[in-house]
């Protein structure tokens, strides 16, 4: 339950690992299971619902 520091877009999908408004707080478990998917798909993903495909979540604003 360690705090890591994530990328709310991931910088392999086109984020900055630099910018502060892109950047939050998280526990290192939660960061493991988002990996680079949107914030939404690891929501569903950790309350075992079934998870869309990753590529199928845009991701927007509304999620940060």
């Amino acid at each position: 339950m360690s705090a890591e520091v994530d990328e709310i877009i991931p910088v392999s999908r086109g984020g900055s690992a630099t910018d502060l408004r892109n950047l939050q707080k998280t526990h290192r478990c939660c960061n493991q299971l988002k990996s680079d998917k949107s914030l939404a798909w690891a929501r569903q993903a950790s309350q075992g619902k079934s998870a869309l495909k990753p590529t199928a979540i845009p991701f927007k604003t509304s999620d940060w």
